[in-house]
């Protein structure tokens, strides 16, 4: 081939097999003429396909010169390299009569589609069924024209061939599946193999124990072939070099047997059974050849991979199947010695059987016959005739139960069975009502002597009573828990107003120190609810274990300092001393710093309302080993011995003084132990009794790497009013809540509006245009996030900023309120100091702007 060099062409620079092939093949005598002078278009189009990792290619030019990539190379088989340049015709001219029609389309302008085509292709030296799934288009030139066709392609050979084996072996699969005998299964599975692959013969043959003969006992052949079934003959007659690759196990295929030099010399002996090609499969068990699985062709046949995986797939099945029906032949022999011996048995056994307390029976034989039944049993399940008759005859009702089910699979297998509490639905007297009853039971298989099982022992206890107490007992618990979380978002809502209500009276009173103090005292008051609400919510949240982690690594100074800096005003107001014991370098752990700081603060907290003013507490950090130890001891009251053992349980409270001036619900605890078990850590509590202090001490693995970088945290009043306002809609259908946020925001120089409904907002957003809008979630006519999408669409709804109000803040509320178009959440109750910061934050942006 004369090499032809082709500079300045950049749509064949660049890897690729065919890019260099095309760069040095001879384009002479190609109807596509040499590269330098093919137009733009053909340029173009030829680089996107040998770009592209999708089987394609291009047929240009009144001859339709053929062009295309590399993975395409695959496709053509042994056509490659000579397809390249050449007319589409010459290179597939076997499939031609198939593809023509639809190459007529494509340059007529129609682009067609094929799934799954099948083509007898000849790409390989012999004739091969594919199937391909494809499309041609028309290709145009610079000017619109069509000047060829192109197609990306993909063969689907492989699938559709195993579609098809799936299909057949499922149709082998039902075949065989109610055959018990060997000899039938066998016979059956030969007839589908032949018809399927359309051979002249299939059989399976079984060699003697001495390894010297095989012999036929039934076989399938097509109409006017000859059956060898009930023939023997010497295993040597077939060659010994095919005997070695038999009993070496290897699968035997041979397209022509006079042409194979292992089994030339036996050309005749092979005829004599009218056979000149052949697929074997053998069977060796325990290093022996003990079977054969056999085609058979009169003339020559090119056998392909997958009848010889088909026929593997066939032989096995088969095979398992003849030993299974062995088996089973074996097993029916076997429950008859054993039924005798059983029935010389059988009085005591009943005997014994009528005493014992559970219920009992014995099951024979596959079918599960009743043999033995017990008084506890026919409690169970009523007077009712049941010995003599299968199980599924005796308790008709439990047809659909996974009891048969399991029966079956304990006696195939030989493995007990063992449930708790399983749900039976009884008819326990004749057309009367399903009584639904609960039992502890085994189905434990009864093996012979010869390791074959011959029956079910079944024993167990009704439970149906001790069943519906637990039941009834989670069920209050689920009730608490829901009734918790209910109480506890319905509690939210009145705190909004409250807190809004106490900054308004604290703005307009600066000058009044009465109006300051109730204001004060209203916004203590407030905080503490929330605080309470929120214990109500985690511990609704952690025992219905959706409390997820945002775990990261921490040093648990920033974690103590963020929980004194929370209970400091307790701490100062009650005038204790507060002792520090935790050393200089870092103590790293793994963990969620808000949830942490939530667990210090909360034994913090306990320690300063637990013990009276002037007090100490202490504060000690320590490693020990692989794990880092915090304790938090206080010189007050103390807790009871009887106390102590369920001091972290809900609810549960030391004794109180009639005015309960420690406050609280008994939560508090019984969070914490559950967010130190979330960090894979442990508490305890100890104290000396009442009056001697206490002392609570967890313990959380400690971690070995790099420790985060420092944190801080910011708190303080509510910061001045923005030099500019903005025009904001509040909409809330609380209506104390909607107003009690506007006279806040207005008092901050903000120009407020309010609507209690979402339509009422649509309306009043036309009008107004809001640069922002507070919106609550759980509006009645218009939920938030509907709310949102529709405000979004209105005009300048797209550039205006959307704050979420929700009772809900998991993270997967906050991400619905950001799919939703929200530009915040903000969980409820929303101080006052976090609503300002941000409507600060957004007006020094406006400004800025």
């Amino acid at each position: 081939m004369n090499s032809i060099f082709i500079g300045n062409f950049d749509f064949l620079s660049g890897d690729g097999k065919m890019r260099a092939l095309m760069r040095e093949h001879d384009w002479s005598n190609s109807p596509l003429g040499l590269p330098q002078h093919w137009s733009p278009a053909l340029r173009t189009v030829t680089g996107l396909m040998l770009d592209s990792k999708f089987p394609m290619f291009l047929a240009w030019g009144p001859e339709l010169g053929f062009l295309y990539n590399d993975p395409y190379i695959e496709v053509l088989g042994a056509k490659h390299p000579d397809a390249l340049g050449r007319r589409f015709e010459v290179i597939w001219t076997e499939i031609w009569p198939v593809i023509s029609p639809l190459i007529e389309r494509a340059l007529a302008g129609e682009a067609t589609f094929n799934e799954n085509l099948p083509l007898l292709m000849l790409r390989n030296g012999h004739e091969e069924q594919t199937w391909f799934t494809f499309s041609y288009s028309p290709a145009r030139d610079e000017n619109g024209n069509i000047a060829g066709m192109f197609c990306a392609c993909t063969e689907t050979t492989a699938q559709i061939l195993a579609e098809r084996r799936q299909a057949f072996e499922l149709k082998i699969a039902d075949l065989l599946r109610d055959l018990d005998d060997p000899y039938e299964i066998t016979e059956v599975a030969a007839a589908a193999l032949g018809q399927h692959l359309q051979v002249s013969r299939v059989g399976y043959a079984e060699i003697d124990a001495s390894g010297q003969f095989v012999s036929v006992a039934r076989d399938w052949t097509a109409p006017g072939g000859t059956s060898l079934a009930g023939e023997t003959r010497p295993l040597d007659s077939f060659g010994p070099d095919i005997i070695a690759e038999l009993r070496a196990g290897r699968v035997l295929r041979l397209d022509n047997i006079a042409d194979d030099p292992r089994s030339a010399p036996y050309a005749a002996g092979y005829a004599s059974i009218d056979t000149r090609s052949l697929l074997i499969v053998p069977l060796i068990k325990v290093g022996r050849l003990t079977a054969l699985l056999y085609l058979h062709e009169p003339g020559t046949r090119r056998w392909t991979n997958e009848d010889q995986t088909l026929a593997e797939h066939v032989a096995e099945r088969t095979w398992a199947a003849v030993e299974r029906a062995r088996a089973e032949e074996k097993r029916r022999a076997a429950e008859e010695a054993l039924s005798s011996q059983l029935a010389a048995e059988g009085n005591r056994l009943r005997a014994l059987f009528q005493q014992a307390p559970g219920f009992m029976a014995v099951l024979r034989g596959p079918d599960h016959v009743f043999e033995l039944a017990n008084a506890a049993y026919m409690r169970l399940i009523g007077a009712r005739d049941i010995i003599g008759k299968p199980v599924r005859l005796a308790l008709p009702e439990i047809e659909g139960q996974p009891f048969f089910a399991r029966l079956d699979h304990a006696f195939s297998t030989g493995e007990p069975f063992f449930a708790q509490q399983e749900r039976v639905v009884l008819q326990r007297t004749p057309g009367g009502p399903a009584t639904e009853r609960f039992v502890d039971f085994i189905f434990q298989p009864v093996i012979d002597t010869d390791g074959t099982v011959a029956g079910i022992f079944v024993e167990g206890y009704d439970v149906t009573d001790r069943k519906l107490a637990d039941e009834a007992l989670r069920a209050a618990d689920r009730r608490k828990d829901e009734f918790l979380a209910m109480l506890a978002h319905e509690l939210r809502n009145p705190l909004a107003p409250i807190s809004n209500a106490a900054q308004i009276l604290k703005m307009l009173g600066a000058d009044q120190p009465m109006v300051r103090k109730a204001s004060d005292i209203i916004a203590r008051q407030a905080e503490h609810m929330t605080s309470l609400v929120d214990d109500l919510l985690d511990v609704s949240r952690v025992t219905g274990g959706l409390v997820t982690l945002e775990k990261t690594v921490l040093d648990l100074h920033d974690v103590a300092a963020g929980a004194i800096e929370q209970v400091r005003t307790l701490i100062d107001a009650r005038r204790h001393r507060l002792k520090l014991d935790i050393p200089d370098h870092a103590l790293l752990v793994v963990g969620d710093r808000t949830r942490l700081v939530q667990v210090l603060a909360n034994l913090l907290n306990n320690a300063a309302k637990y013990t009276p003013e002037g007090g100490e507490i202490q504060l000690r950090m320590h490693e020990e080993a692989d794990r880092i130890v915090v304790s938090v001891r206080d010189d007050g009251v103390g807790i009871d011995a009887k106390l102590l053992p369920h001091i972290f349980e809900l609810f549960t409270q030391g004794e109180r003084s009639p005015d309960r001036a420690q406050g609280g619900l008994g939560l508090g605890l019984a969070l914490v132990r559950s967010l130190v078990t979330l960090h894979d850590g442990t508490i305890e509590a100890s104290s000396g009794g009442q009056g001697h202090g206490s002392t609570f001490t967890f313990c959380l693995p400690r971690h070995d790497g790099a420790g985060t970088g420092e944190r801080t945290r910011t708190k303080g009043a509510i910061p001045s009013a923005p030099q500019t306002g903005l025009k904001v809609m509040v909409v809330d259908d609380n209506i104390d809540a909607a107003d009690t946020l506007a006279m806040l925001l207005n008092a901050r120089g903000h120009q407020v509006y309010v609507a209690y409904s979402g339509a009422e907002a649509v309306q009043s957003a036309r009008q107004q245009k809001p640069q922002v809008f507070l919106l609550d979630i759980g509006l009645p006519d218009i939920d938030g996030y509907e709310l949102a999408r529709r405000l979004r669409e209105e005009e300048g709804g797209s550039e205006a900023v959307l704050i979420a109000l929700s009772g809900y803040g998991q993270a997967q509320d906050h991400s619905r309120s950001k799919a939703a178009g929200f530009n915040h959440h903000l969980v409820k109750p929303a101080g006052a100091l976090e609503v300002t910061a941000l409507l600060e934050q957004l007006a020094t942006d406006k400004v800025g702007r």
